[in-house]
């Protein structure tokens, strides 16, 4: 890697990459389009990247999920995986590191409605000499889909461990030079509850979180 890839200037050099795609199976519908709090994931997701940074790009699946996303979206840049690929968060995260036209990219999932700006902004700050920063709770799991990464250095690493058949987020960290994990118990600073980090697998997740959310 090149250890030349050193400023994050005033957030200029950075994409907010929001991962829709994937099939949604346990949640039983577009996940991307799913209403919390009156209106659909992707437009928390948007509103959350735009605090961020003005450089932003929705990763999909195939076209006929950009069909249904670009209402929601509108002139935010849609990249779509490659035909034929598996459906999975690393195949998402390559595309992203593919068409991003700066030098760092953030990946957030597009069903994170809760981060929160000053975190991921944290993060961001972290990158200089970096090739990845990576949230880690005390028990060792990470939160790849939170994470910065050197875009280019990123992409060839994912290429590689994809041609050798691997599948995860955590094989590509692996794989990737100069990663720096931050503990969450550090990040608690910027987000007490760590809500940045919720997310939603079914549909019942979401609806039990909103309801949790109206008793406070």
């Amino acid at each position: 890697m090149d250890q030349s890839l050193e400023s994050v200037e005033n957030m200029k050099d950075i994409t907010v990459a929001i991962l829709a795609g994937g099939s949604s199976k346990r949640f039983g519908s577009d996940k991307a389009i799913a209403e919390f709090q009156g209106k659909p994931l992707i437009s928390h997701m948007l509103d959350i990247a735009r605090k961020v940074s003005s450089t932003i790009l929705v990763a999909v699946s195939d076209e006929a999920q950009e069909k249904r996303l670009i209402p929601f979206v509108k002139s935010t840049k849609i990249v779509i995986d490659p035909e034929g690929e598996p459906t999975c968060a690393l195949t998402g995260a390559i595309t992203a590191f593919e068409h991003t036209e700066t030098t760092h990219v953030i990946l957030l999932p597009v069903d994170a409605p809760l981060a929160k700006p000053d975190l991921l902004k944290m993060l961001i700050q972290l990158i200089p000499g970096h090739g990845a920063i990576v949230p880690s709770w005390p028990s060792g799991y990470i939160e790849p889909l939170h994470s910065v990464y050197h875009a280019e250095h990123a992409y060839a690493c994912g290429l590689e461990i994809m041609e050798k058949g691997s599948r995860k987020m955590s094989d590509l960290l692996d794989r990737i030079q100069h990663v720096l994990y931050v503990s969450t118990e550090t990040l608690n600073q910027f987000d007490p509850e760590l809500s940045t980090f919720v997310n939603f697998n079914t549909l019942k997740e979401l609806k039990d979180v909103e309801r949790k959310m109206k008793h406070k």
